[in-house]
């Protein structure tokens, strides 16, 4: 009997088992050495990304809480004013970006030329906010009231706020209906300028976004609020009335406060990448409670039971 018959066959098979093992092994050996930034994943890798500063506070911490939740993603975010940021984006130097506008139709079709097409994910609603100095015995202005006053030339109040080149600047002129801002205008190169300012001069309002002063929790945004006031606005005439109304939680969910503004996440990247992760976090549960624990209205809420017993005491159950 020829014993090469009976053998051959597993000779064959451990010659297939040994070149499969160290085809595994050489794949391996690959996937260890490449380094972190070069794996494209929604949870690994690297992105640069570009956020406008006004809302510096709430992307710093949706980003802290994204990177500890995902250890091998790291989310590279620089701040800058909104125009800077969208020059860049539209010259693809950045490829998402965070911020509190829509691209306008004509920067969509500008990137639809160049075969490039942006994903829009709005995460939170924010508001921009009027604040005063601590003294100051004008607490409350109608709509109509401090459209005049901005657009007014010679009045006696002072506005102040953080870039000219700041979405708020943006929406200002837009609001005021003019292409430039009035000479008792001062814009300031930081929210802290903008804020210390306020806290000297009592003829002074400052317009900031909401966002900076929201999270009462915070130890620095508590010293805030103690130095300055929170001005109370009212709707337009031709709207439903609520009196005047200050940018709360609460106003921002039922639509009382007139000056509103959403959050978003843009990317053009096309990929599977740590921009799409981000984006799905913070649209997700713990990005959207971290959006309702800043003092912001989460833009996807999760679901809640209540216990409502005969007392007034109302209990989360879930």
């Amino acid at each position: 009997m020829n014993t090469s018959l009976i053998y051959k066959p597993y000779q064959v098979v451990m010659k297939n088992k040994a070149i499969y093992s160290l085809f595994v092994i050489l794949l391996l050996s690959i996937a260890c050495n490449r380094k972190i930034e070069e794996i494209e994943a929604p949870t690994m890798g690297k992105l640069n990304m570009l956020a406008d500063e006004s809302i510096r506070d709430i992307v710093q911490q949706e980003e802290e809480i994204f990177e500890r939740s995902y250890p091998y993603a790291h989310v590279d975010i620089s701040y800058t004013n909104e125009y800077d940021m969208f020059s860049q984006f539209m010259a693809d130097s950045i490829d998402v970006v965070l911020t509190t506008r829509t691209l306008t139709p004509e920067e969509t079709a500008y990137l639809e030329k160049k075969q490039s097409i942006a994903n829009h994910y709005p995460f939170a609603k924010s508001a921009i906010a009027f604040i005063a100095n601590k003294t100051s015995t004008d607490t409350t202005y109608t709509y109509e009231q401090l459209k005049s006053m901005m657009s007014d030339q010679g009045s006696k109040s002072i506005f102040v706020i953080e870039n000219v080149k700041s979405g708020i600047a943006r929406e200002v002129l837009q609001f005021i209906n003019l292409s430039t801002l009035p000479g008792h205008f001062y814009a300031l190169t930081s929210k802290k300028e903008v804020l210390d300012y306020i806290k000297t001069h009592e003829n002074a309002i400052g317009i900031i976004d909401y966002s900076d002063i929201s999270d009462t929790d915070n130890p620095y945004t508590k010293q805030v609020l103690e130095s300055i006031q929170l001005l109370g606005i009212s709707r337009p005439l031709d709207s439903i009335q609520a009196g005047f109304v200050k940018p709360f939680q609460y106003n921002l969910q039922d639509h009382k406060y007139p000056f509103t503004r959403d959050l978003y996440l843009i990317t053009k990247t096309g990929r599977s990448d740590i921009g799409i992760g981000f984006a799905s976090f913070i649209c997700a549960e713990i990005g959207q409670r971290i959006v309702l624990k800043a003092g912001l209205l989460p833009l996807f809420q999760t679901e809640r039971s209540l216990e409502i017993n005969q007392t007034s005491d109302i209990k989360v159950i879930k």
